[in-house]
């Protein structure tokens, strides 16, 4: 025995059979296209989204960067405030014991008003002398 013809003979697909497995790739082909259209719009719209959210960040980014700057100045003016009071205070205290006591005249009948212990610093309020008021009464 021939063993070629032993184990049979290899047919040619029939006409029907290359038709029909045609349409079925034209039918693959086209879902593949239409598959290829879809990804393509998706992508596109994925590439809009992420622009707009790259732009979104950099305007976050510098919206953050102009706070910080701002938070930065407000803490350099606190700081400043803050020294300028301390120094301000003990500057008050300072002259207010080296100062000698500021002397009112020219408001009274009785000639000046000594103020103890009043700062230059300070508005002066002046206080009447009690045996004025009686006096004048």
């Amino acid at each position: 025995m021939n063993p070629i013809r032993t184990r049979g003979r290899h047919r040619r697909p029939s006409l029907a059979q290359l038709e029909q497995a045609s349409h079925k790739d034209a039918a693959t082909i086209a879902a593949q296209a239409d598959l290829i259209v879809d990804l393509r719009t998706q992508l596109g719209a994925a590439l809009r989204e992420a622009a707009a959210a790259g732009e979104r960040a950099r305007v976050a980014a510098g919206e953050l960067a102009q706070l910080e700057r701002a938070v930065e100045t407000q803490a350099e003016r606190i700081a400043d405030l803050e020294h300028r009071l301390a120094v301000g205070v003990r500057a008050a205290h300072v002259i207010a014991d080296t100062q000698p006591c500021p002397v009112l005249d020219g408001r009274f009948e009785h000639g000046p008003v000594r103020r103890l212990g009043a700062s230059p610093l300070a508005d002066t309020v002046e206080t009447p002398r009690p045996d004025a008021a009686e006096e004048a009464a």
